[in-house]
Parts: C-alpha cells; sequence; structure tokens
C-alpha cells in the first residue's frame, strides 16, 4: 500500500483523496487476479481439449480424440493432430477496468499447417467486454434497471462509453430459449393453475414509411396496447411452491389467445391424469370458454371470489351511494365476504339466501351480481387436501402481476415483440428462481442470482450445438480464436 497517513483528524479533501486511491488499488488488484485466473482456465481448457499437459510428448494412435475444436482450413477434429502455438496478446474490458496483455492460447494443426478454430468456454471471440458484462445487463434488465443506468455504470468502470445497443444485444442474446421455455415437458404437474392477464405496450410497424432527420427511409411504428396472459401453478404438497408455468403475449383476452395457451400446457403435460385438479380464473367468459374447450369438466374451475366481491362492491357504489350510506356499505361488504368463509358448500348457499333476503330490496344489483354464477365461486369445497386460501382467488397471481407491472412500466413501450418476450423471460426466470429459494430451504443452486447464470449458460449451450451442427466457416488462412478478431496469419 502507498496511502500515507498523518497524525490529526483528516480533512474532507484528504479522507477524499484516501479513499481514491483505495479504490484504485482495488481495481487494479482485482484486474490482476482476474487476468492470472482466465489465464489458468484458458490454459487448462487448452490441456483438456487436447487430452495432454503443457510440454507433455503428442502421441498419435489409430484411434482418434475427437475435439469440438476444428481446423480451419483442412477441417480436421483429432485433438492428436493439434499443437501449442504461442500465445496472442489482447485487451479485455470488466467490470473492474480494462485487462490489458492478456494472453489467448493458440493451436496449430499438424495435417495442414494451419491454425484451429478455439471457442473457450469463458472468453468469447470478437468481444470487447467479457462475461461479467452479460451478467450484470441481463440482473440489471431482470431486477427492472434501466439500460442507461447500467451503461452509466459500466461507463464509469471501463473509462469509455457503452451504447444502448451493446447492452441490448446482451439481453436479446437470451432470445433463443423463448422457445424452449414454451416447450419443456412439465413433469411435475401443479394441482392448481391461475390464470389472468396484464396489459402492456409494444411498438407495432404502420406498414407505412417516413424520412428521419438523417434523410433515411424508415419504418413509422405505433404504440399498441398487448395483454400478456399468465398461468401460475401452486402445488399443494404443503410446500408452498409456485411457479409461472407459461404464458402468451396476445392482442387481447378472446378465447382463441386463451386456447392457445391452455393448448400448449396441455401438450407440455399438464393434465388432469398428471395431478391437475383445479382452475381458478376471473369472470370473463373468454377464459371459461377455452378451459372448457381444452379441459372439458375434468377439472374443477373455480372463480376468483376476490373478482367477484370486487363486483359486487362496485353494484353497492350504485345501489347506496353517498358518504352517508359508507357504513352501510362495508356492512354488505362484511357479510358477502363472510358467505365464502363458510365450512362447507351447503352452509355458503344458507349463508348467500340469508344475504339476498336482508339485502336485495336495499340494493338489488349487488344481490344480482352475487348471486350470478355463485356455484362457480364455491367449487373450492370440492378439492381435498388444497388450503383454501391459494385456490379461492387469484390473489398471489396478482402479486406476480405487479412484479411485471414494475418491468412495464420502466420500459414503458417495449420496441419489439421480441424484446418484450424476452423481458418477460428474464422476469419469470427471476421469480421462479426466487420463490424456489423460499421453498427448497435455501438450497446454493436455487440463490436469486444463480438464474442469470443458467441463463448465459443455456444460451452458451445452445450456441455450441448451432455451431457443431452447422460448422463454423472462414476464409482460407484466417486466425480465429477465442476472444481475438480474425487476423491473417503469414
Amino acid at each position: 500500500m502507498t496511502i500515507h497517513f498523518r497524525q490529526g483528524k483528516l480533512e474532507a479533501h484528504e479522507r477524499q483523496a484516501i479513499l481514491e486511491e483505495v479504490y484504485q488499488q482495488a481495481k487494479g488488484t482485482a484486474r490482476a487476479a482476474v487476468k492470472a485466473v482466465v489465464e489458468a482456465l484458458l490454459e487448462a481448457e487448452v490441456t483438456a481439449k487436447l487430452g495432454r499437459e503443457k510440454g507433455a510428448v503428442r502421441h498419435i494412435s489409430g484411434q482418434p480424440h475427437v475435439s469440438d475444436w476444428v481446423c480451419g482450413q483442412c477441417g480436421c477434429a483429432d485433438a492428436q493432430q493439434f499443437t501449442r502455438d504461442g500465445h496472442y496478446r489482447r485487451s479485455l474490458q470488466t467490470g473492474w477496468g480494462s485487462i490489458e496483455g492478456l494472453r489467448v492460447p493458440m493451436l496449430e494443426c499438424q495435417q495442414c499447417g494451419h491454425d484451429v478454430i478455439c471457442h473457450f468456454t469463458i472468453l468469447e471471440k470478437y468481444e470487447r467486454f467479457w462475461l461479467d458484462l452479460d451478467q450484470d445487463v441481463v440482473l440489471g434488465s431482470g431486477l427492472c434497471e434501466s439500460l442507461r443506468h447500467v451503461g452509466e455504470r459500466w461507463g464509469e468502470a471501463v473509462g469509455s462509453s457503452i451504447g444502448l445497443r451493446t447492452l441490448n444485444e446482451r439481453i436479446n442474446q437470451i432470445a433463443p430459449l423463448l422457445l424452449q421455455a414454451h416447450q419443456t415437458p412439465i413433469t411435475q404437474v401443479p394441482a392448481v393453475i391461475q390464470f389472468d392477464g396484464i396489459w402492456l405496450r409494444l411498438q407495432v410497424p404502420t406498414g407505412t414509411l417516413k424520412t428521419d432527420r438523417r434523410g433515411r427511409r424508415r419504418q413509422q411504428h405505433k404504440g399498441k396496447r398487448m395483454v400478456l396472459l399468465v398461468a401460475l401453478g401452486l402445488w399443494a404438497d404443503g410446500s408452498g411452491r409456485r411457479e409461472i408455468l407459461d404464458w402468451e403475449l396476445a392482442e387481447g383476452e378472446t378465447q382463441p389467445d386463451w386456447q392457445r395457451l391452455l393448448d400448449r400446457l396441455w401438450e407440455r403435460g399438464v393434465r388432469p391424469e398428471a395431478g391437475l385438479q383445479a382452475i381458478i380464473r376471473d369472470g370473463k367468459g373468454e377464459l371459461g370458454a377455452a378451459v372448457a374447450q381444452v379441459y372439458g369438466t375434468r377439472v374443477i374451475e373455480q372463480r376468483c371470489v376476490f373478482h367477484k366481491l370486487r363486483n359486487v362492491a362496485d353494484k353497492a357504489r350504485e345501489d347506496l351511494s353517498g358518504e352517508a350510506r359508507r357504513e352501510a356499505r362495508e356492512q354488505l361488504l362484511e357479510q358477502a365476504s363472510a358467505i365464502y368463509q363458510a365450512e362447507s358448500a351447503q352452509e355458503a348457499k344458507q349463508r348467500l339466501t340469508a344475504f339476498a333476503e336482508q339485502w336485495r330490496a336495499r340494493t338489488p344489483k349487488a344481490v344480482a351480481t352475487l348471486e350470478r354464477d355463485f356455484e362457480q365461486t364455491i367449487a373450492y369445497y370440492a378439492l381435498n387436501g388444497v388450503a383454501r386460501e391459494l385456490i379461492r382467488t387469484t390473489s398471489l397471481l396478482e402479486r406476480t402481476n405487479r412484479e411485471l407491472r414494475r418491468k412495464f412500466r420502466q420500459v414503458c413501450c417495449f420496441g419489439s415483440s421480441r424484446g418484450a418476450e424476452v423481458a418477460i423471460y428474464l422476469q419469470v426466470k427471476r421469480l421462479n428462481a426466487r420463490w424456489s429459494k423460499h421453498t427448497a430451504g435455501g438450497s446454493s443452486l436455487k440463490t436469486p442470482i444463480s438464474w442469470r447464470i443458467q441463463c448465459l449458460a443455456d444460451v452458451r449451450h445452445l450456441r455450441n450445438d448451432r455451431r457443431a451442427r452447422h460448422g463454423a466457416p472462414l476464409s482460407r488462412g484466417s486466425r480465429v480464436d477465442g476472444g481475438g478478431a480474425a487476423s491473417s496469419r503469414s
């Protein structure tokens, strides 16, 4: 440490100078440590791919040692034909600042003398920033942080500005996981599913062109309201487990829109014979028709009690308007709510009859609203082994929707459907990971931070699979290593 202290109380500017020096020295130490760790991991991956330590004799056998790294010239994938070919140096921007002179290993193919294409796990080729930027951007987006704020934080760390497009590309790299999220079979089927919709705004093309300030012809867009249909699963095993199973971005809450979501859940394995017992929904008929089309009468269909009582309250304000009748309205709602505290369905019906006799003359609209489809609001009495507090209302899903609205308000208007889907996917992963931590005893594999690492690892896995299937076409004689730009070989 090169920080010098003196006797007596420090002045404000002296304290500031010391703190700044501590910060700079800590960053320098962190950069040196990160550089050493990255270089060691790169060498370890080369050793694993070659199957021999550095300096060991290369043995050629009749059985090839197949690797996913291939020669850019002849396409050889036999690691026995690869040899170490020194290093090249590159810079790397990290959250601790810029790392200069990072040594990246290179390999040479002995069959043709050209370079081997190395795809390192922890270092992307052509990328200016390291993986910690990807993790930070994904985490910030999942926590509803503005990309401008993320860019300001990283600009201060690396000493240069970072464009919003650079940050947005790192979020949109999650897009290949969307199809997987909508198609992965659900092996553990919840006993109860709650359905609800939440509205957001999305920019859609109008089909007309306009000229911008630079004279370019651009597609004109306008804001459009879209609805996010959400399915929240609840398990009745006493664990308190809940999870967002699936979602659908649609233009409205029509029967075809809901049925697309329900059909996909059915195809993924959410069926009565697999454990599904009940569906909770609000009073909109389109969702009810879709449920009847997909599940028929094989599951119990429970109308949300909260939505029912809210409708009763609205009608009560019409029947008993004015501040002078406020106490009567509160008494009516208290008695209406007490109906659903009955011990059995028969007792609930008896309470409804008494309620109607008392209030029908004064509040006919409120009573008629409560009596309408009343049987569907007490369907939960037919379920055994499920806590009534979980299945009478969609309150848990309403709380989930509040989390989603935080992101929608921060974005204001999504620029594309893909961007909206990616943002929703990140919110779903974050919420499911947080709930899983609370219900799994705090397992280290279910920490609130692990979901972002899992997202990036899944993206890298899909990218490597695609690369292995289709290959990586390169120009003749070009060098491509994990992290650097292509350069011609002399």
